[in-house]
């Protein structure tokens, strides 16, 4: 009796084959931040800021529209209390580095007033240095925030490092915009190690490949960029020390890529299943940037990871999309995985999904993988009863060059690497006789096919 066996997986694509994200937060935890996945206290009263895990946007995260669905929680600063943490970068950048996150301000009451000199108070920076002890210098790409001017808002701004006369033109602009509390914005900001210049974008529009025009740029500040930076810091500061007031932070991507931390493509499912005419695959996302297509990938057995064929990506989208593909062939244990392309070459892979998809129903021989290859190439066939096995190679004069398999197998799927090292480039032909003997007269099923070694 055939098992059937259903793999389902969800996940949030960032991965890391392709994608340039260094670390992906969102803050899946309850309690304390501080010695939660890898963030560390190094200044104030340890583990003040916390995890929130009331209802909000979506479920108790904060939402974007365009952007990746949130999952995990939240966190809080609270205007009362005093806490650095940080998470280390690793590796350590020494050129540029982007961050991206979700920020609501639940209340203006308690940020620093709105005035002609207010340089408001920072909550967000990189760091030269990571864990309990970073020093106190080198704070680069800091996110100010204050009170907006009228009732309900508050303003952000941005200082590249320390040193200098600052103003609020400097941090904020020449005309700071004002935000409303209570909702919730996207926020992207960028460090450049050469140019010690830090850029800040709200509400940039989602699925661009690249920087849409800033809200502000700044690198007045005029001590010396740092030699790497090593972690990212969030800075929850009381009244008495320039308050950051109360805000949530939620779904946190660091990242050398633009296209990285503005929308990623988001795999929410991959499911396997065995159907009547094999193994059939499902896969949603939830948004794709730049997004060419998958490579469908199985493996069975000791066998190398083979593709099976290609499936058409939408580009760039925010909406969800649906994609499937029937693996006729399959049969037994068998793995798959896919590989996600971009336009520009990057790639990543899936998890993998596992199925038993029983015996084959037929004979069948398919054809090599890779081809043209060099020099090895693996020839993969199946047998629905136990059989009498003859595989052979042949060059294009029909000179019979290798036999890769001669004896008796049981029914199921196999795979032989060929190794074509000894012999010349040029069109080889490959045959599969099986049945009940392996003589070519008596045997149930005969097959050829052609392949190319290129040396």
């Amino acid at each position: 009796m055939k098992k059937n066996l259903l793999v389902v997986v969800a996940l949030c694509l960032s991965l890391s084959a392709k994608s340039q994200t260094i670390f992906y937060e969102p803050f899946s935890a309850t309690g304390s931040l501080n010695g939660s996945n890898g963030w560390v206290s190094h200044s104030g009263t340890a583990n003040q800021i916390q995890y929130e895990t009331s209802p909000s946007d979506v479920g108790s995260s904060l939402s974007y529209s365009g952007l990746p669905a949130s999952s995990g929680n939240r966190i809080r600063i609270d205007s009362t209390q005093s806490e650095d943490v940080n998470k280390q970068i690793s590796p350590d950048v020494t050129d540029s580095l982007y961050a991206s996150f979700l920020l609501k301000v639940r209340s203006a009451t308690s940020l620093n007033a709105n005035s002609p000199t207010e340089l408001g108070a920072y909550f967000i920076h990189f760091l030269p240095n990571a864990g309990a002890s970073v020093g106190t210098t080198g704070f680069v790409a800091r996110i100010h925030i204050r009170a907006g001017s009228a009732p309900g808002t508050f303003n952000l701004g941005a200082l590249n490092n320390a040193g200098g006369t600052q103003t609020v033109a400097n941090i904020f602009g020449a005309s700071p915009q004002d935000y409303l509390v209570g909702r919730t914005y996207f926020i992207v900001f960028k460090y450049v190690l050469a140019t010690n210049t830090v850029t800040l974008w709200v509400d940039p529009p989602v699925g661009l490949t690249s920087e849409p025009t800033p809200t502000h740029t700044n690198n007045t500040g005029i001590s010396p960029a740092p030699a790497q930076i090593r972690s990212l810091a969030i800075r929850n500061s009381n009244a008495s020390g320039r308050g950051t007031g109360n805000l949530e932070i939620d779904e946190i991507r660091v990242s050398r890529s633009w296209a990285d931390v503005s929308l990623p493509v988001e795999l929410v499912s991959f499911t396997a299943r065995s159907v009547s005419e094999g193994a059939l695959l499902s896969w949603q996302t939830a948004s794709e940037l730049n997004n060419a297509g998958f490579n469908v990938e199985r493996k069975m057995g000791n066998a190398d990871w083979t593709t099976l064929g290609f499936v058409r990506g939408a580009g760039t989208t925010t909406q969800a999309q649906s994609y499937s593909f029937l693996d006729r062939t399959a049969s037994g244990q068998v793995q798959y995985r896919l590989k996600q392309m971009d336009f520009d070459g990057r790639f990543e892979y899936s998890p993998i999904v596992e199925i038993n998809a029983g015996l084959p129903k037929s004979f069948a021989l398919e054809q090599n993988y890779p081809n043209p290859f060099n020099p090895t190439t693996v020839i993969a066939y199946q047998l629905p009863v136990a059989s009498e096995v003859k595989l052979e190679v042949f060059d294009i004069l029909g000179k019979k060059v290798a036999t890769l398999v001669n004896g008796r197998q049981a029914a199921g799927a196999y795979s032989y690497t060929w190794n074509a090292t000894t012999v010349a480039s040029g069109v080889y032909f490959y045959r599969l006789q099986a049945g009940a003997t392996n003589g070519a007269s008596n045997a149930t099923f005969v097959e050829t096919k052609k392949m190319m070694l290129v040396k």
